[in-house]
């Protein structure tokens, strides 16, 4: 054979080695693993568990993320901690969990008397909103997605009667959330912080008096109507829940640019379709929960008025402490005066609800 049929074979076998070697790497597949916040049973973990089937489907099966319940791979409060330095790649969470780490961190998962789920993602994709959870979670290594919502929250189940303010005082009660803890301290209630998976016990001992967790769509799921026959509306506290992904960043990195873009749509259609079905399957909850004979109580407006200035109040002592607070707070607070105008010439067929005051900023 000659010199150059040599060459030539040479050059061709390297070639299809070539092609093999680069066919075989767009088929790798990367496995990550997923801690999550939430216990098994948790409606929000099947939030978790929609996401990584959607990475899957969109990917070809390029990207597989398993989904762990809280405690498998580490306590819920650990989470962050974990796929910031990278011993699991992603986490499911709350981001009001972090408000220990950065108080702005809390306005990023639900507010008190504030937004909807509908404002969250405007407020997110179309106000530049998403920048601030970028921001912030880039100071602990990790990016971020909102891929689930849901509606403004049961209210407390407490498991002797609340009719007042003034019933709050004395009371032992599970919360979550920075301003929410503090508004009950206000309330002359003690707030106590526990995991989900804790709550029922905790309630049936008479550890807590009260409790709120999530939607009915949750309590029902708890079987909080077990261990508590009474309902405190509205849910002022939380008047919508923003979930996450985080990915740690140099994970995020290594992925190519078509994953991090099916990673990002899959994130916005879990977030649609989890606030479209966790709305229906929270009515269909309250309807069985009633059934049950559990007692439903609502506030005055006298006192909501009362909680949204204590809530004003506490909010401007946050912003004077933080300046990232303040930052988050003033593009919500512009956000929700730009909508203002435009909701109350939807009524009575808008969405959400313009604040009724809002937090003074300096």
């Amino acid at each position: 054979m000659s010199l150059k049929r040599v060459v030539c074979a040479v050059l061709f076998m390297c070639m299809i080695v070539s092609l093999g070697a680069s066919a075989a790497f767009a088929e790798k597949t990367i496995n990550w693993r997923l801690a999550s916040v939430w216990s098994e049973g948790a409606p929000n973990l099947e939030s978790e568990r929609l996401f990584a089937s959607m990475v899957d489907s969109m990917s070809g099966g390029r990207l597989k993320i398993k989904v762990f319940p809280e405690g498998q791979l580490g306590p819920a409060n650990q989470v962050l901690d974990l796929v910031s330095r990278g011993a699991i790649e992603a986490g499911g969470e709350w981001a009001s969990f972090w408000a220990g780490k950065n108080t702005a961190f809390d306005l990023l998962g639900t507010q008190v008397m504030g937004f909807s789920p509908m404002d969250y993602y405007i407020w997110i994709y179309a106000f530049g909103g998403k920048k601030f959870y970028d921001d912030l979670f880039a100071q602990v290594n990790c990016v971020y997605f909102p891929h689930h919502a849901h509606d403004l929250e049961s209210g407390f189940r407490p498991n002797k009667e609340i009719k007042t303010l003034e019933d709050f005082k004395g009371m032992k009660i599970r919360i979550g959330g920075l301003i929410q803890g503090k508004l009950l301290q206000a309330l002359g209630a003690q707030p106590v912080a526990m995991s989900g998976s804790e709550v029922y016990e905790a309630l049936q001992r008479g550890v807590i008096d009260a409790c709120e967790f999530s939607t009915p769509e949750m309590d029902l799921a708890m079987k909080l109507n077990e261990v508590t026959k009474f309902w405190l509306t509205p849910g002022f506290h939380q008047t919508s829940t923003i979930n996450g992904i985080i990915i740690n960043k140099k994970n995020w990195d290594e992925l190519p640019d078509d994953l991090k873009v099916i990673v990002e749509n899959a994130s916005k259609a879990c977030y649609v379709s989890r606030f479209a079905s966790s709305t229906l399957n929270s009515a269909r909850a309250t309807n069985e929960i009633l059934a049950m004979g559990v007692k439903i109580n609502r506030l005055s407006n006298e006192d909501l008025l009362v909680i949204e200035r204590e809530k004003n109040k506490l909010m401007e002592t946050l912003a004077a402490e933080n300046p990232e607070y303040a930052a988050v707070l003033k593009s919500q607070i512009e956000f929700d005066k730009t909508l203002a105008p435009y909701r109350n010439q939807l009524e009575p067929w808008g969405f959400g609800k313009a604040w009724g005051s809002y937090p003074e900023l300096k």
